[in-house]
């Protein structure tokens, strides 16, 4: 029986007690720690090797444990070799006396490992405490046998064994189900098999894919059903299950549930979010205002060993459940569950988010992962926000104004260098609303860094001072704003920009194009699959996404194509002319709705020409017309959605690129048509212009890249909601006249151009066509 783990997992899991407590405390933070570390490696030379890998296997009770990780550092000496392990702090380095038992114990596994592979019978240890402060360093050395080493960490490896027997049993047990299993449905609809049968060699062979596939085809259980199969072949040790929306968490839920069904034995985990899985009345993480963060790591391996052993499926109730049975936090315990499920199902955030990334995984990569990237069209304007940060020059004086002099008097210091800061690169370009650099504007990081100083003292002696938790999220912001520097790359850009409407100067790390670090993200995985229903046109997702070098697969819709129409009227809705062309759209949508008795999406660019429409409509027809809100939560938008039944006539003025866009099943007579006004284009700012003159640098077209394939991606998500399943039969209204030009019928997909646009310019031209359409279904059934 086989049990691969990290160091640090296996020293966590055996050595770790007491409470949680996030509250702020002494410790390094961050970018501070990480630069610290590597000054600290810098200063060896060439007899240091930093962040050393090391491995080993050793078999107890049959259990046979791979355990690796990697070593701060490790330095040849005169009198041999030594493991060194860093600790960076802003403590006194004076109060420090080395006693910690978890720090020490890390490094006596890399030395025993170490010792073992080259023959040694002694090995030395260095605990190297750095202080952020001015990098100085307080050093302690020890000298083990070769003996004792192997005597601590057998005896790690023993407290370890009987989770470790869970473990393997587990392991037995769904690799024998994957073999047995078979696809869960007796027929694979049209493109469904060529699909799996994709996913499957691209993880064979350790490639990425895209995967194109129309709204239909069965997206999910064909990449779910082969990347387990793969896990049955020792292909892969883990797959993420990546999505941007709850509901396309719940879909992937349902067919691990379909395949458990068919015999399959998995540990499946659905990672729910810190806020709402949180037990506790207020989400704060510390002994003193939540009873489950105390004692928590006294209680978590028995709630993490039960829950192992007798639950394969693990949602929100589910842990909520054992975290309530055994007192403990359970975001938590999802975090430790996820180091030992075999299908993970999270949002992009764990795996691609620099701030909240799932470290346990991707610091130390030690398996073979498999990245299943749901609706994989979000990723982009996701990632641009994952890497991109701001400060308001307000953010700064707000404080100066408010913070007593004297009692902040440091803080305030580097408060006021700051907002000296904003002023002087304002200056500096001109006073300009708007100002975008490639390189970066470094001007910053050192007065943040500076503040970072004060503030830690501050947050560990104040936190009963009534300015602590707008000082708390100070600290942590300037801490995200330095992570996100740390992976300024091309396609970044350093912004400095004045509101005029607020009066504020703003700074800014803008991430334009994140193909880059997206890339290097990738390397974590030895297979990666993009998969939506909307990617085309696909060589602008495989380049802003940075996998131009995947496998590339476009499926055909899997419906019969007879079953919906496409039309198009050709009234300009160019922002210009929008104002102009009020009362022809509205004809326009009276016309379309009262075609045939029925449910109704009609897609507007945005909230405030929606409202246009709306007053004339209103004010000239007397059709009722349900208006989309523009906030809405999750009640309020299924409560909206279940107007829409079979026997209903309702219509629904919603926008582009909204809510209502994406993820929304009506199926059969619940939508029978959508007209999309507009050719969804994103509004005109300087965002988008700077992304246009970025694709512009690299030879592409920049105006494309920016506006027309993220509003054509809008436009194909819209007119998805009216086909979703085979006895789903509807009209596609598109009212603009560039949908007709060649460069826009030139990137629609196959089944559009199978289709073709029939051109309804006329009221008698769209009536005569419609009733054609549905005349024809009639026949048809009848036949």
């Amino acid at each position: 029986m086989l049990v691969r783990i990290s160091v640090r997992n296996l020293i966590e899991f055996v050595m770790r007690s007491g409470d949680i407590d996030n509250r702020f405390r002494d410790n390094a933070r961050m970018i501070e720690g990480i630069r610290a570390h590597q000054a600290i490696q810098k200063k060896y030379g060439d007899n240091y090797k930093s962040e050393y890998s090391l491995k080993n296997t050793t078999t107890i009770d049959d259990v046979e444990f791979r355990v690796e990780g990697r070593a701060d550092g490790l330095l040849k000496d005169k009198d041999g070799y030594i493991i060194d392990e860093i600790k960076s702090t802003t403590r006194l380095l004076s109060e420090i006396d080395g006693s910690n038992k978890l720090h020490w114990a890390q490094a006596m596994c890399y030395a025993y490992f170490f010792a073992l592979d080259n023959n040694l019978d002694k090995m030395s240890i260095t605990l190297t405490y750095v202080s952020i402060e001015d990098y100085s360093t307080k050093i302690f050395r020890e000298e083990f046998t070769f003996e004792y080493l192997k005597k601590f960490y057998f005896n790690l490896l023993y407290e370890y064994l009987n989770f470790s027997k869970i473990l393997a049993k587990n392991k037995i047990n769904r690799d024998e189900s994957i073999k047995k299993l078979n696809f869960p449905y007796k027929d694979y609809r049209k493109g469904q098999r060529k699909m799996a049968v994709a996913v499957y060699t691209a993880i064979l062979d350790s490639k990425k894919l895209f995967v194109d596939a129309p709204t239909g085809i069965g997206k999910t259980i064909s990449t779910v059903f082969p990347s387990i199969k793969s896990m049955g072949e020792d292909l892969t040790d883990k797959i993420f299950y990546l999505t941007s929306k709850n509901t396309q968490a719940k879909e992937a839920l349902k067919s691990i549930r379909i395949l458990e069904n068919q015999g399959l034995f998995i540990k499946a985990l659905s990672i729910t979010s810190k806020e709402k899985i949180c037990l506790n009345d207020e989400v704060k993480c510390n002994p003193v205002d939540c009873p489950f963060a105390k004692g928590h790591f006294d209680r978590v391996n028995d709630a993490l060993r039960d829950i192992i052993d007798n639950e394969k499926i693990m949602n929100f109730d589910t842990i909520t459940s054992y975290a309530e049975k055994y007192r403990v936090c359970p975001f938590e315990l999802e975090l430790d569950i996820s180091s030992y499920a075999d299908f993970i199902i999270c949002d992009y955030n764990y795996v691609f988010n620099p701030n909240t990334y799932l470290k346990r995984f991707f610091d130390e990569v030690i398996d073979r992962y498999v990245f299943l990237i749901d609706e994989s069209h979000n990723l982009v304007e996701r990632a641009r926000d994952m890497y991109s940060f701001s400060f308001t020059d307000s953010r700064f004086t707000h404080l100066i104004d408010n913070l007593d002099d004297k009692k902040y008097k440091t803080i305030i210091k580097y408060l006021n260098q700051i907002a000296d800061t904003f002023e002087v690169l304002y200056n500096k370009h001109g006073k300009r609303l708007y100002h975008a650099q490639e390189s970066q504007i470094e001007d910053f990081d050192s007065k943040f860094i500076k503040l970072l100083k004060p503030l830690q003292k501050y947050l560990v002696e104040e936190r009963e001072d009534e300015n602590y938790d707008e000082l708390l999220n100070l600290f942590f912001d300037i801490n995200k704003f330095l992570k996100i520097g740390e992976y300024y790359t091309k396609g970044f850009y350093s912004v400095i920009s004045y509101d005029e409407e607020l009066d504020d100067k703003i700074f800014e790390i803008k991430c334009i194009d994140p193909s880059l670090v997206l890339t290097n993200t990738y390397k974590n995985a030895m297979s990666t699959v993009f998969f939506s229903a909307t990617l085309s046109p696909m060589i602008y997702f495989t380049k802003t996404l940075g996998a131009e070098d995947s496998l590339k697969l476009r499926l055909d819709m899997p419906f019969d194509e007879n079953n919906f129409e496409l039309f198009n009227r050709e009234i300009s809705t160019r922002y210009r002319d929008r104002n102009n062309n009020v009362v022809h759209i509205s004809e326009a949508i009276n016309e379309f709705i009262n075609s045939k008795k029925g449910n109704y999406f009609i897609f507007f660019p945005s909230y405030s020409y929606l409202e246009d429409v709306y007053e004339d409509y209103k004010t000239r027809f007397d059709d009722e017309i349900i208006v989309q809100d523009r906030f809405m939560n999750e009640k309020e938008t299924n409560k909206f959605l279940k107007q829409f039944d079979k026997d209903s006539a309702k219509t629904a003025f919603v926008v582009l690129g909204g809510i209502f866009s994406e993820g929304v099943d009506l199926v059969g007579d619940r939508l029978i048509g959508s007209m999309i006004i507009s050719v969804g284009m994103p509004g005109v700012s300087n965002e988008r212009n700077l992304i246009k003159t970025h694709f512009d640098k690299m030879g592409l077209s920049g105006f494309d890249y920016s506006y027309t394939y993220p509003g054509l991606n809008k436009v194909y998500q819209a007119a998805g909601r009216v086909i979703r399943s085979d006895n789903d039969k509807g009209i596609i209204y598109l009212l603009d006249d560039r949908f007709n030009q060649y460069k826009y019928k030139n990137l629609y997909p196959k089944h559009w151009k199978n289709k073709g646009l029939k051109i309804v310019n006329e009221t008698k031209d769209f009536k005569k066509e419609a009733d054609k359409f549905w005349e024809g279904l009639i026949e048809k059934k009848e036949k």
